[in-house]
């Protein structure tokens, strides 16, 4: 096995099983979260994060390239929405799987 073969296993390895993590703890949070919205701004906000981030990841076990975009879009787009939150890395942490399935499908051209 070359190192390259071996690198792209340990990045898919760690994507999946980060991307497991953050499902779990964005459901706990969001089932915490349905309690009522007050604006469009919260719709719109609840459905890019943790939403999306959400079906990317689910989707990023599959296709790891398409999931792995739809997870990042979707904190680009929270980000957007709430500004105030770019310096948070508790909440920024959740783009790292996103980013390793998108790192490992452009090195697999997949």
């Amino acid at each position: 096995m070359s190192k390259q073969t071996k690198s792209l296993k340990i990045i898919r390895w760690l994507a999946r099983i980060l991307g497991a993590i953050a499902i779990v703890i964005l459901i706990f949070g969001m089932v915490g979260d349905l309690n009522g919205f007050k604006s469009n701004t919260e719709i719109f906000t609840f459905i890019c994060f943790p939403v999306l981030v959400i079906i990317g990841l689910l989707i990023a076990f599959k296709w790891e390239g398409r999931g792995g975009t739809i997870s990042i879009l979707g904190m680009v787009g929270l980000h957007i929405m709430r500004t105030d939150l770019v310096s948070s890395l508790e909440i920024n942490a959740f783009a790292i799987p996103g980013l390793l399935y998108i790192i490992y499908s452009v090195w697999t051209k997949n």
